[in-house]
């Protein structure tokens, strides 16, 4: 923020130093008072209905989701991309670790494991 000229959060507060991007006007004029919107898109129902059918999703009876969570999207790792943290091999190295852990933690609460 600082790059903007904002020195605190207190000053970023209320600035209204952005553009609403996709969001009908009138919904922008009802929950965003103030701010401008030079490229409209949804309102209230269309976010209404994406927040119904996200949560049918998520708390649904579907099989495929009963024990996990839909994963929301596509990640795959790019041998040229940008460098991060995450790579196949650190996340291997986590799900076994964790793997492990949880292994050694139901054999100390059960001592038929």
């Amino acid at each position: 923020m600082s790059k903007m000229g904002i020195s605190t959060y207190q000053s970023y507060c209320g600035a209204q130093i952005f553009d609403a991007v996709g969001l009908a006007q009138s919904f922008v004029d009802e929950y965003f008072a103030g701010t401008t919107t030079r490229v409209e898109g949804v309102g209230l129902k269309e976010i209404a209905r994406e927040t119904v059918r996200r949560h049918r999703l998520a708390f649904g009876d579907a099989p495929i989701y009963r024990d996990a969570l839909d994963v929301g999207g596509d990640y795959a790792y790019r041998i040229r991309g940008e460098a991060h943290s995450w790579t196949p091999q650190t996340v291997s190295l986590l799900q076994h670790a964790v793997a492990r852990q949880f292994a050694r933690s139901i054999s100390r609460l059960s001592p038929s494991c």
